[in-house]
């Protein structure tokens, strides 16, 4: 079986979206994914499973909680590879929380990503955006929006730390 993390978009922000974790780890369950782990409040899951884990979390999302948002799924391999990837390793070890990996559902056309390349905190591979906030990620120009907007895609981001403490909960699976 493929141990899975699966990164809900726009749960639990402020009044809106509310899913506690507790309540979707039972539902989970319920739908056929026993001992699903979550991470912090902000939509984290990882489950361990042959089946299509992505649509079968958005229509437990959509049934049981009234949150109609995208599922982004990696694979817990595919995230190490993530991990591997990341080009810019100072801002991970010196910023974690202001470095950033947007996890966008599909792979982006060439067209479109070149329109990235014009930032030099910016950088696509594959179907993750790095981004480095440097100072500041409130307010900055560069960010998920404004990446998401230009490949035309909606994601979700994560902070460094946070994908590596995903990392961690699926090792352990």
């Amino acid at each position: 079986m493929t141990v899975w993390v699966a990164l809900l978009r726009a749960v639990n922000l402020g009044a809106r979206n509310k899913v506690p974790m507790a309540a979707l780890r039972t539902a989970l369950e319920a739908a056929g994914l026993p001992d699903a782990r979550t991470l912090l409040q902000s939509g984290n899951v990882v489950v361990k499973s042959d089946l299509d884990v992505g649509p079968l979390i958005r229509s437990v999302l959509h049934r049981e909680f009234d949150v109609d948002q995208p599922v982004v799924v990696r694979s817990r391999d595919r995230l190490s590879e993530i991990i591997a990837a990341n080009p810019f390793p100072e801002a991970a070890r010196e910023r974690p929380t202001m470095m950033r990996v947007t996890f966008l559902a599909e792979h982006p056309s060439p067209e479109a990503a070149r329109l990235l390349e014009t930032h030099d905190d910016v950088r696509l591979v594959e179907r993750e955006i790095y981004i480095d906030y440097r100072d500041r990620v409130h307010g900055n120009p560069v960010n998920t929006s404004m990446a998401a907007r230009r490949l035309s895609q909606h994601g979700t981001e994560r902070n460094w730390a946070t994908v590596l403490k995903l990392a961690d909960l699926a090792a352990d699976f």
